[in-house]
């Protein structure tokens, strides 16, 4: 027995002829539209802090090739005066994306560890690059 049967003629006509979506399946469609963008929205905001934060390692790990190339051209200098290194003199750098990046070189021919830390989002990141002048420079991120 189906709705129609009660009808009158020219309503049932109607009827047929209707199209489109009810409003109770417009607010599942809309509810689920919602969980899902409540799930990705978080996700997507920390890969985009994590892919800034790679930006970080890269100022870092020039900072400490500059160190290296200043210990090469002294070949086996001990203590590079404060000056030596023009993009790790600049204690406050800044990110393409617009942050601003702490500098901290500590270093002498011997052991080359440079220290970048920046704010992004809310989250602290610091890149640590450290090795020696003759070796390979090693850099790491940590939130």
């Amino acid at each position: 027995m189906t709705f129609e049967k009660f009808l009158p003629k020219g309503m049932k006509d109607e009827r047929r002829h209707e199209k489109g979506f009810t409003l109770v399946e417009l607010m599942i469609v809309i509810a689920i539209i919602g969980i899902l963008a409540a799930i990705a929205l978080p996700q997507y905001n920390s890969y985009r802090r994590k892919a800034k934060a790679k930006d970080l390692i890269a100022v870092a790990r020039a900072c400490a090739a500059e160190q290296a190339a200043f210990c090469f051209k002294s070949e086996g200098a001990t203590d590079p005066a404060a000056g030596d290194c023009d993009s790790c003199d600049n204690p406050a750098a800044t990110l393409p994306s617009g942050e601003q990046v702490t500098l901290t070189p500590n270093f002498s021919c011997t052991s080359i560890n440079t220290v970048a830390t920046a704010s992004i989002g809310g989250t602290t990141y610091t890149a640590t690059c450290q090795g020696a002048w003759n070796t390979a420079i090693t850099c790491t991120l940590q939130p």
